[in-house]
């Protein structure tokens, strides 16, 4: 029961793919898609394909937290019910 809030919300693929479709009707969406895809594959060269791994994957996880806490403050979460559903 308690992972059944982050699954409906935040791994819930139908949102994801909602979101996916906003975000690229927004100005400038794409341009700022494009830059970060070149910067990035700029830095994988530089640093290599496993450490560029590394570093992509823990901002993700990373930036998830930043992700679930405006999720929760929009939907109008309490911190103490975020705390107790672990997210």
């Amino acid at each position: 029961m308690q992972d059944l809030l982050p699954k409906l919300l935040w791994k819930n693929f139908e949102i994801m793919e909602a979101a996916d479709r906003l975000c690229r009707t927004m100005p400038g969406y794409r341009e700022a898609q494009r830059v970060y895809e070149d910067l990035a594959e700029q830095v994988r060269q530089a640093a290599g394909d496993e450490l560029y791994d590394q570093y992509f994957s823990q901002l993700i996880q990373y930036s998830d937290y930043e992700v679930y806490a405006y999720y929760a403050l929009v939907l109008g979460l309490r911190e103490e019910l975020v705390q107790a559903l672990g997210l």
